[in-house]
């Protein structure tokens, strides 16, 4: 089995994935809860969105979605996501076999313009620039930054970190600095943002009376 490294075009692809970053402090309801940093990676650059949540729900799925656009200035052609339920409910095992995509998913995809190719299931390699993401992101500044702080403030200081330290920094893959090589290259070359505002909808199956 082996692993070829895969070039894309300016603006082409995104790889999107979620990791655990542990108990994180929330303000509301004063106690400590799971957190997820959730990652989008542009293929070309390795500029990248990164922000921490407390779930994975079809809702939060669409928003993070939207809010990386709005981050990023445009919307990369092809978005390849992990199979989480929020994107794949049924997954491809093989290339006769078509998955079957969440109905919200679909939705933000049309809304936006872009096309979804979820990696296959149980293969990271598939997906290997936003695995490298989320480690990077992980070891490097969830690794130093203290205990305690609310998600508002961690997420305030995770954004000034993707900006000041991981678009800056010279990437070992690329040899470029992120942030750079998205203003040279990917920024023009992305879809536009829609004129109107994305309104989220959600789709679930109802039990209901007879009458």
């Amino acid at each position: 089995d082996v692993a070829i490294p895969v070039e894309t075009a300016a603006g082409e692809v995104a790889q999107v994935d979620f990791g655990y970053v542990g108990l994180v402090f929330d303000a509301v309801t004063q106690t400590r809860r799971k957190g997820w940093v959730f990652v989008m990676v542009l293929g070309r650059s390795r500029h990248q969105f990164a922000k921490v949540v407390f779930d994975q729900r079809a809702e939060t799925w669409q928003q993070l979605h939207v809010e990386a656009f709005a981050f990023f200035g445009g919307v990369p052609r092809v978005i390849v996501p992990d199979n989480l339920k929020a994107a794949v409910i049924r997954a491809a095992f093989g290339p006769e076999e078509d998955p079957q995509l969440h109905r919200s998913y679909r939705e933000i995809a049309r809304f936006y313009g872009f096309k979804i190719d979820p990696a296959p299931p149980r293969d990271p390699e598939k997906k290997g620039k936003v695995e490298a993401g989320v480690k990077y992101v992980c070891n490097s500044f969830f690794a130093t930054v203290e205990e305690g702080l609310d998600i508002e403030e961690l997420n305030r200081r995770l954004r000034t970190w993707v900006l000041e330290v991981a678009g800056k920094r010279v990437h070992g893959t690329t040899h470029q600095r992120p942030l750079e090589a998205y203003e040279a290259e990917e920024r023009n070359a992305m879809l536009g943002l829609p004129a109107s505002a994305y309104v989220p909808v959600t789709w679930k199956k109802a039990r209901v009376h007879t009458d």
